[in-house]
């Protein structure tokens, strides 16, 4: 009898052990079909952006964060890929601040943010994308050198879904990816590199063919971020980053005078991930090209006092001499004829402008103020440049003259210089250079 009972009491016991553990299943099989329905319910805007916003902290758990977005709302994003992604936008936060909040744009102001990444070549498929994303105004503890705000945005499909879109996060990424070779090559002084990166410069002319001008470009860039810019790649700023555009902000850059300014250098990306460069840099006027030259010897500054007695020596009998209507009356006559006026003297190919007080063709007295060659083997301005010459001549002499329409200009003593080059494009040389047609220094601004 007692071996009976054991042996049912055994039974009994394995029964209640069989139903304990097809209730853990059970149960683990719910824990886990509810653990799933949590990671595909989707989350909205505010919470999506709460996620990318904690994700800008260092200490936060990253891949934590990013398992909290339903796979459906990450584009096939990679665990990786938003590590990358966060590390770029994280770069709009200046060492010693953080996140702290965030605001939804909404309003005119959404619409001016996103109409200033659409272009007008531009997709139609991109274009839209553009218009559905979702500005996120990030707050922050600490601030920023441009003081402009740190916006990060978001996407949204037709149906208002909000998603993270792995293609604008990958143009995010090459774009910072190219800025970051594009600084190297210059902080290197590697001028091969920085040769082959003026193709992706963004101009009002088209980038000369020559090899020669090519490389006078780029040693100029390379002595303008050796001695003007005077912050390092590490300090300066990324002012905004979206999938069209990556601004930066260099803090300490000197000017021609030698004042500390801020200055911008902007990278494009169009809908076909073609990136290009705008960052400008003026040539100044040398001051050894503010004198008029002739037969190779420095004559006349455009500036200085005049009078006849200093150009027949130089120049010799002018064709003309005349003199325009009077421009400041003498406050010293009542005759309306007594004042200072424009006097033109003409010689084969060029003109001299002063402006004075003009009696005769032989007695006049003023100040050199404009100098003007068109057709002259023997004048000049400085001592390279003449009007047999071309465009490619003067971009030796001022390789970023193209990107100011060949004007250039300088200040000196308070005065201000300008020297402007007009060329005939309509009749291009063999080379690719124009002809020049026109050269004109004069003082003021024209």
């Amino acid at each position: 009898m007692t071996l009976i009972s054991r042996k049912k009491s055994g039974i009994r016991i394995l029964r209640h052990l069989s139903a304990l553990m097809v209730l853990c299943v059970f149960c683990g099989m719910l824990a886990a079909c509810s653990d799933k329905n949590s990671r595909n319910k989707k989350i909205d805007a505010p919470e999506m952006a709460r996620i990318l916003v904690d994700s800008l902290t260092e200490t936060n758990d990253k891949e934590e964060l990013f398992n909290r977005i339903p796979e459906e709302q990450r584009d096939e994003m990679t665990v990786s890929e938003y590590y990358e992604y966060i590390s770029v936008l994280q770069k709009m936060m200046p060492a010693g601040t953080r996140a702290t909040s965030f605001e939804i744009v909404e309003g005119d102001q959404k619409a001016s943010l996103l109409e200033s990444m659409i272009f007008e070549n531009s997709s139609e498929e991109y274009a839209d994308m553009i218009r559905h994303c979702i500005p996120v105004r990030v707050q922050i503890i600490g601030s920023r050198v441009s003081g402009a705000p740190v916006i990060i945005y978001l996407q949204s499909k037709a149906d208002g879904t909000v998603y993270l879109s792995r293609s604008w996060a990958k143009d995010c990424m090459d774009l910072y990816s190219f800025s970051n070779h594009y600084f190297e090559s210059y902080t290197n002084e590697n001028l091969t590199d920085v040769i082959s990166l003026l193709a992706y410069t963004q101009s009002s002319e088209p980038l000369p063919e020559s090899r020669d001008i090519r490389k006078e470009k780029a040693k100029e860039m390379i002595r303008f971020y050796s001695h003007n810019v005077k912050s390092q790649y590490k300090e300066y700023e990324v002012v905004s980053i979206d999938a069209s555009k990556l601004i930066y902000l260099q803090p300490e850059v000197l000017d021609s005078q030698l004042q500390v300014n801020s200055r911008q250098v902007r990278f494009f990306s169009d809908h076909n991930g073609q990136i290009s460069v705008v960052d400008s840099i003026e040539n100044e006027l040398k001051t050894a090209d503010l004198y008029l030259y002739y037969n190779g010897r420095r004559t006349v500054r455009v500036g200085e006092r005049a009078a006849p007695s200093q150009l027949s020596p130089l120049f010799g009998t002018p064709l003309s001499v005349t003199c325009g209507p009077v421009v400041e009356k003498s406050p010293n006559s009542n005759d309306p004829e007594d004042g200072l006026r424009n006097i033109l003297i003409r010689y084969k190919g060029f003109t001299i402008t002063v402006y004075g007080v003009y009696h005769s063709a032989n007695d006049w007295d003023g100040t050199y103020t404009r100098f003007r060659i068109w057709d002259s083997d023997k004048a000049g301005i400085g001592s390279d440049l003449k009007s047999s010459q071309s465009s490619f001549d003067i971009l030796m002499r001022y390789p970023f003259a193209d990107e100011t329409g060949y004007v250039l200009g300088i200040t000196r003593d308070g005065e201000e210089y300008q020297f402007s080059v007009t060329l005939d494009k309509e009749h291009p040389n063999e080379d690719g250079s124009f002809p020049i047609d026109t050269m004109i220094l004069q003082k003021g601004r024209g």
